[in-house]
């Protein structure tokens, strides 16, 4: 089943909906120039009120020099890999980047996050990778793949069908502003999910039918 990150996440109320809806890993941007940096007296309170099933990512552009003196899972960033915690290496797909399976910098990411390059941000434009490119470099590169760029309700079953990657990563496709989430539209992003897995297995499908009927 694709797995599912909300990112960019500033509220409680954020935090606690997405964990409740269903979300595998809950996202914290600390990049200074993206409008949803999380200040660092707000930072402990969101990640301690993360349940211990769901991952807690710090999402970062460059890699960072120092880590925060908080609980977390992962730490997302551009290489090279960051001075402490598990890795997630951020790839952005431009027109000029094509998939490469020579991915040596990235050697101790647990996985690689593809974003849509941008050359004022690191990443939350709502611009959308090239799927076709992100689906042959997720055939190629030998680690887990989490897609993100551009995602939303709409759109993001169709990019799992023709990505199939690790999971899916949304911030701005779900937001009524940055660093606020429209709580209904981050059920229907986690429900357009379910209803893409489900028809890439019909068996499950029939499974969640019978539940509903009982």
């Amino acid at each position: 089943m694709t797995r599912v990150k909300i990112c960019g996440l500033t509220r409680l109320e954020d935090v606690l909906l997405a964990v409740e809806a269903g979300a595998d890993a809950v996202g914290f941007v600390l990049e200074p120039t993206s409008p949803r940096c999380v200040p660092p007296d707000r930072l402990r309170a969101l990640l301690e009120a993360v349940p211990a099933w769901v991952s807690r990512v710090l999402v970062y552009g460059p890699r960072p020099e120092v880590l925060p003196d908080a609980p977390f899972d992962y730490v997302q960033c551009l290489p090279p890999a960051p001075p402490a915690g598990r890795w997630l290496g951020c790839v952005r797909l431009g027109p000029e980047r094509v998939p490469c399976p020579d991915l040596g910098e990235f050697q101790g990411a647990e996985a690689i996050v593809l974003d849509a390059f941008h050359p004022g941000a690191y990443g939350g434009t709502g611009r959308t990778v090239d799927w076709g490119v992100a689906a042959r470099f997720a055939s190629g590169c030998g680690k887990p793949v989490i897609l993100a760029g551009g995602l939303r309700p709409e759109n993001v079953g169709e990019a799992i069908r023709t990505v199939r990657p690790y999971a899916v990563d949304v911030s701005s496709g779900v937001e009524a502003k940055p660093g606020e989430k429209d709580h209904g539209r981050v059920r229907a992003f986690l429900q357009a999910v379910l209803e893409a897995d489900f028809e890439a297995r019909p068996e499950a499908k029939g499974r969640q039918k019978k539940a509903r009927e009982r």
